[in-house]
């Protein structure tokens, strides 16, 4: 899939004020076991790695291409990249001996994420055995076209039908997430529903998209807002604005340039100040990070002329952000 979430440093939230992600299971701790009647200098690892510098010193070792692949716990994008690609047997069985691969948790390696400057996940980087770029992918692809991208870098060549299965899935992948980019503002049996269904307690607690449920919905300046249990829902309706993504989730670098309203992505969301916005476009993500001071003073003399689409956007409501 062509998604990418934007690291909010897209992705994607903003990774300097993102909290760590929970830790996994390094498969990096088997790298120094040696097996029956094999010395540890010549362990083959298989499938992902998590660390970095033992993957970049293993690719260097091998004179192999290093595949370094960002990611993030919240990024919708990462998230069905690991289930429908990453860890499939195709690939797994793939990497550790023409190809290494590591994954990067994006909260987690910071300085990784400065090093490569990367502002969208997933992204993906491939390394030559000095430690060169030689490639850069952004966004989610389908499994075809991921094993088809391993091959060039194996020297393997792909069949023709493998090219044509990978280019149609890619065009029902983009064309799904086009449909993702357009429900961070939603309506639900005649109502307008924020953060696409999902629960804006989980987002920002736990950085997780978590669907909510219709069972448990509490309404914030004419917005519905659905979560996963009571407790969530009683939490929020303590405090909504710590969980409401400024203008609920609206564009405000679109509305200060426009005049006019336009629904955030989930791929397009940057944290300041421990606020939440969300931005129609990376251009406009990008210009709202290159002074974000400024859009948020700026945006409290701003009316949208399409407002009737968003009743929440009165001027009593936008000043104060």
């Amino acid at each position: 899939m062509v998604a990418a979430t934007v690291i909010a440093a897209t992705t994607a939230l903003h990774a300097k004020d993102s909290e760590k992600a929970s830790s996994k299971t390094d498969p990096d701790s088997m790298d120094g076991m040696a097996m029956d009647g094999m010395d540890s200098e010549t362990v083959q690892t298989k499938g992902w790695m998590t660390s970095f510098s033992k993957a970049m010193a293993e690719a260097e070792s091998r004179g192999v291409p290093l595949i370094v692949h960002f990611e993030a716990t919240w990024c919708v994008a990462c998230r069905q990249m690991d289930s429908a690609v990453l860890t499939q047997p195709d690939v797994v069985e793939v990497l550790g001996e023409s190809v290494i691969g590591v994954r990067i948790d994006a909260d987690r390696d910071r300085e990784l994420i400065s090093r490569f400057k990367v502002d969208l996940l997933p992204t993906e980087i491939v390394l030559d055995s000095s430690g060169k770029e030689t490639a850069r992918h952004v966004g989610n692809v389908s499994l075809a076209s991921y094993i088809s991208r391993l091959n060039s870098l194996r020297g393997t060549p792909t069949s023709d039908s493998a090219v044509a299965d990978s280019q149609a899935a890619d065009k029902n992948n983009a064309e799904d997430d086009a449909e993702i980019r357009s429900c961070l503002i939603t309506h639900f049996d005649g109502k307008m529903v924020g953060v696409g269904g999902y629960s804006p307690v989980a987002l920002i607690r736990q950085r997780q998209w978590k669907k909510g449920s219709e069972e448990f919905v509490a309404t914030y300046q004419g917005v519905d807002y659905f979560f996963q249990s009571d407790d969530e829902r009683r939490t929020f309706t303590a405090e909504p604005s710590r969980f409401v993504p400024q203008l609920h989730g609206v564009d405000l670098v679109a509305l200060y340039q426009d005049h006019r309203a336009a629904a955030g992505a989930i791929e397009y969301g940057s944290f300041y100040n421990g606020q939440l916005y969300f931005f129609a476009s990376l251009q406009n993500r990008n210009r709202f990070q290159s002074n974000p001071s400024w859009y948020v003073k700026a945006i409290e003399t701003r009316q949208a002329v399409n407002s009737e689409d968003f009743p929440f956007l009165r001027e009593s409501e936008t000043k104060g952000l």
